[in-house]
C-alpha cells in the first residue's frame, strides 16, 4: 500500500502510537494488580471480577495487535534480517580494528583486555582504553617499540573471540586480514543508548531492547531472525568532522551511514 504520509508526519505517528501503547502497559499493569486482588472474592462480586479479567485480556491483546502493525506497516520503520538497513548499521557498528594498530598490526580486530606487553624490556599490563593511551603515548615520545605477551584473545569486526598463543598464529591471522576487503565505515558514530522496539509474529509478542554501545547494536542486528524490529527514532549520528545530525527513519540512517563512508574515502581512511 502506498504511504502518502512524508517521513516527519510517518515519525510523529510512530511516536505517538508508542505513548499510547506504552500508557496502555501501564494501564494492564494496574488491571492485572486489582484481577489478583479480588480474585479470591468471585463469590460476593462474580460480574465485577469477570469485567476485570475481560478487560486484562482486552487490553493484552491490543498492545500486541498496536505494536504488529507499527512494526510492520512501514518499510521506512522496520528492519528484517539481511536487509539493507541491517548491512549499513553493522558496517557502522562492526569492530574498529584500528583503534589499536600500533600495538598488535592487525586492522580486523582488536585484542581483548586485560593484555600483557612487553615495553621498553619491562612487562605491562593494559586493563582498559585508559592504559591503551598511555602505552601509545609512551611509544610514540619515546620511540621504542612494545610487543604483545602471548596468549592472547582478538575481538573479531563482529566482536566474536579468537585465541591466539603464538606469534606464528598471529602471523597467520594477519595474513588472512590481508585478503579481507575493508568495509567497516569508522567516520560516523550514534549516540548512545536507544532503543530498538520488537515483535516475534511467531508467538505474538513484543518488547523492547536498550542499545548502550556499537557492539551491542551490532550483535542485536546479527541476532534478529524472525523478529520484526525498528529503532525508537529520533537518535543522533555524528561524523567524525564533529557535525551531528538527527535521524528519523531508515533511508535517512542508510544516508546518513553512505555520507560517513563519503567522508572515510575522501580522507583516505
Amino acid at each position: 500500500m502506498l504511504n502518502l504520509y512524508p517521513a516527519n508526519v510517518r515519525r510523529d505517528i510512530f511516536q505517538e502510537k508508542i505513548k499510547k501503547i506504552k500508557m496502555k502497559g501501564r494501564v494492564f499493569g494496574i488491571t492485572t494488580v486489582l484481577m489478583t486482588k479480588y480474585a479470591g472474592k468471585i463469590e460476593r462480586g462474580f460480574p465485577g471480577s469477570l469485567r476485570v479479567v475481560w478487560i486484562t485480556f482486552f487490553l493484552f491483546f491490543s498492545c500486541q495487535s498496536e505494536v504488529s502493525e507499527m512494526i510492520g506497516e512501514d518499510p521506512d520503520l522496520v528492519i528484517t534480517s539481511g536487509s539493507e538497513m541491517a548491512v549499513w548499521i553493522q558496517r557502522a557498528t562492526a569492530n574498529n580494528g584500528s583503534a589499536d594498530d600500533f600495538l598488535d598490526g592487525y586492522s580486523c580486530g582488536t585484542v581483548k583486555f586485560p593484555v600483557a606487553v612487553s615495553l621498553n624490556g619491562a612487562v605491562r599490563m593494559i586493563n582498559n582504553e585508559g592504559d591503551l593511551s598511555i602505552v601509545k603515548r609512551i611509544t610514540e615520545e619515546l620511540e621504542i617499540p612494545v610487543t604483545l605477551q602471548f596468549p592472547v584473545t582478538i575481538l573479531s569486526k563482529g566482536y566474536t573471540e579468537i585465541r591466539v598463543n603464538s606469534a606464528e598464529e598471529f602471523a597467520m591471522l594477519k595474513e588472512m586480514c590481508t585478503r579481507t576487503p575493508e568495509d567497516r565505515i569508522t567516520c560516523v558514530s550514534f549516540q548512545y543508548p536507544l532503543e530498538m522496539l520488537t515483535y516475534n509474529a511467531n508467538n505474538q509478542s513484543n518488547g523492547s531492547v536498550t542499545i548502550d554501545d556499537d557492539e551491542d547494536f551490532y550483535k542485536f542486528i546479527d541476532q534478529i531472525g524472525n523478529l520484526h524490529t525498528s529503532i525508537n527514532y529520533p537518535l543522533v549520528a555524528k561524523y567524525i568532522t564533529g557535525e551531528e545530525v538527527e535521524i528519523s527513519t531508515n533511508s535517512e540512517m542508510i544516508s546518513v551511514v553512505k555520507e560517513g563512508k563519503n567522508i572515510c574515502d575522501s580522507n583516505g581512511g
